[in-house]
């Protein structure tokens, strides 16, 4: 998965759950942590599916190795950047 390279500066990543209670684990443990900004969560209030973080390229590496070792098919988080989404690329419109 690549990253960002600049290691200095902090950009925004998804962490996506397969079920709500690993995004939950995930949040309690951003709460305590200075170097993760949780910028908004995806989903029903109570069960979040996804989180936008705020994080360093080489926080979100940490974590990626992380989320890979402790994964479990009941606790499965995942993170990739955020990346801006867009109606239409660059190649001719498909009709819907």
């Amino acid at each position: 998965m690549p990253f960002p390279d600049d290691a200095s500066s902090k950009a925004r990543f998804l962490v996506h759950s397969q079920g709500g209670a690993a995004l939950v684990d995930f949040l309690a443990l951003a709460a305590t942590d200075p170097e993760i900004a949780v910028v908004d969560t995806i989903g029903p209030r109570d069960r979040p599916h996804t989180a936008v973080v705020e994080i360093s390229p080489d926080k979100a590496r940490v974590l990626d190795q992380y989320f890979r070792s402790t994964s479990t098919p009941n606790h499965h988080l995942t993170i990739e950047p955020d990346r801006p989404l867009s109606m239409f690329d660059a190649g001719p419109s498909e009709p819907f």
